[in-house]
């Protein structure tokens, strides 16, 4: 698990007091039911190894929790389930100064802090932890006994980095505390008179949703030749006629092919900077190569073309996907996927060159032209 030696940094945080959540009015109280499938026999749970809160639950459904902790398309087929460890901190010194600083400041007092430790597991246990989930899951917490139900609660969240947030609890029931949070390390339960967190009670409008995993598409139709010999990229092909394709090309035999590919740095350092500049997360390189029956390859068709590739099998199966190309001048254009199915990717192009396929956060692309 990981352990807190991010203080510091949090203390600097809780001095600025750029740390509250955007307030908001209006909540869901009802928890989500049990729409979780068979999708895997390795599920999503919580293990709960505190001393003093009787029960802590996860709300949202157990596929939904799967995509939104950024599960790759090759962690889903290896049946990799999520759990989160909840147990009493021992934070130190520090970490309570920062808490009880931040509590302070709202008239509020420290009840109870929680190591909140999420991870991904197999059947023989622990493989790596969640830093963050790429969107807000919902999560219930049984208040430690003795607890004044007279108070209002709520959690200080230590983000990524060291930051802090406040959430605000979002069901009516007094005995229990419900939070919807991307960030699962230390959690700080919080109270203070009624009504002071009614500015933090933030639902996630996504946290309960099901979200359902679909079929990893590992073989395309082309109309043309066609060949993937990427790593990570199980096929590539062309929707366009072939007719078409052939005419874009100037020859009657033509093949497609896909390679794993790391570019210079003449053309690597475009490709990134496009790719992070738009938001993406993390890329993936390889050489789209068309040829002519010649087998001379063609860098540029003299019209545009439909192109499906698989998305790579390391990529997160719950994002927004996006290619960028290199072209014959240095610049890099940036092209959106074009089709419905959640793991494959369609571009029309005319440029067959160095491709830089990228993944970020659900909406991160959704302004692209």
């Amino acid at each position: 698990m990981r352990f807190k030696k991010v203080m510091a940094v949090a203390m600097a945080a809780v001095m600025s007091l750029c740390v509250f959540a955007a307030p908001a009015s209006g909540l869901p109280v009802e928890a989500a039911p049990d729409w979780s499938t068979n999708w895997n026999d390795v599920r999503v749970y919580t293990a709960n190894f505190s001393k003093s809160v009787p029960n802590v639950n996860i709300q949202t459904p157990q596929t939904t929790v799967k995509l939104y902790a950024g599960m790759t398309w090759e962690e889903l087929e290896n049946n990799i389930g999520v759990r989160l460890n909840v147990s009493d901190s021992e934070c130190g010194v520090q970490a309570m100064n920062a808490f009880n600083m931040l509590a302070g400041s709202m008239r509020a007092s420290v009840v109870k802090v929680l190591d909140m430790d999420m991870e991904l597991y197999t059947k023989e246990g622990w493989t790596e932890d969640v830093v963050g989930m790429t969107s807000p899951i919902r999560v219930g917490i049984t208040l430690p006994k003795g607890s004044d139900l007279t108070k209002d609660y709520a959690v200080i969240s230590v983000k990524e980095g060291g930051g802090m947030e406040i959430l605000g609890d979002l069901d009516p029931e007094p005995t229990t505390l419900t939070v919807d949070s991307s960030y699962f390390d230390t959690f700080a339960i919080i109270a203070a008179p009624a009504g002071t967190f009614n500015a933090y009670r933030v639902a996630s409008p996504r946290a309960l949703d099901q979200i359902w995993i679909s079929t990893y598409a590992k073989d395309i139709v082309s109309t043309v030749s066609s060949e993937s010999r990427g790593y990570q990229m199980y096929d590539i092909g062309t929707a366009s006629d072939a007719a078409t394709v052939r005419a874009a090309v100037g020859d009657q035999i033509v093949s497609l092919e896909v390679s794993a590919s790391e570019p210079g740095p003449y053309s690597m350092g475009p490709l990134r900077y496009a790719a992070w500049g738009i938001g993406a997360k993390g890329i993936s390189c390889y050489e789209i190569e068309l040829k002519n029956g010649k087998r001379e390859r063609v860098t540029q068709t003299n019209q545009k073309i439909l192109v499906t590739m698989t998305i790579p099998f390391n990529f997160p199966a719950y994002a927004d996907y996006a290619v960028a190309v290199l072209n014959a001048d240095g610049t890099v254009s940036i092209m959106k996927d074009m089709d419905i199915n959640d793991s494959t990717i369609t571009i029309a192009t005319d440029q067959f060159r160095s491709y830089a396929i990228m993944w970020a956060p659900k909406g991160a692309f959704a302004l692209l032209p």
